[in-house]
């Protein structure tokens, strides 16, 4: 007898695609709101403050990659959720193995060295 995945993992897969969805745009929103505020001190930053400000810039390059990791993590979720699982005695488990190739394109991330908040208030402290 088949034992059917339960709907309630579905809606669970579900949610957290769109937990990883509502990360992604909060994120963009906030790091498009810090470089709209940093292009405009840039017009009136001397030289000292001008490099500043280009380190903030360059400090939200995180935003950019964290958004392609949670999309990979978003796919597969996505992938998972329209899957049926269906276990049968003895058969292979292709949701098993299907899973297992999918787990290979989320390879763990390499620790990033961002700004701590000391970073950020010296640079900041400046203007």
């Amino acid at each position: 007898m088949a034992d059917v995945s339960d709907p309630r993992v579905v809606a669970a897969l579900g949610a957290a695609v769109k937990q990883i969805e509502s990360a992604i745009a909060d994120t963009e929103k906030g790091v498009n709101r810090i470089l709209g505020l940093v292009e405009l001190l840039m017009d009136r930053a001397d030289k000292d403050a001008f490099l500043k400000l280009e380190g903030i810039m360059e400090a939200c390059a995180f935003q950019d990659l964290t958004g392609q990791k949670l999309r990979k993590v978003e796919r597969l979720l996505e992938h998972l959720q329209t899957k049926t699982i269906i276990k049968v005695p003895g058969a292979v488990d292709f949701a098993k193995a299907q899973a297992t190739s999918a787990e290979k394109d989320v390879q763990p991330a390499a620790a990033s060295k961002g700004l701590s908040q000391e970073e950020v208030d010296r640079l900041l402290k400046g203007m």
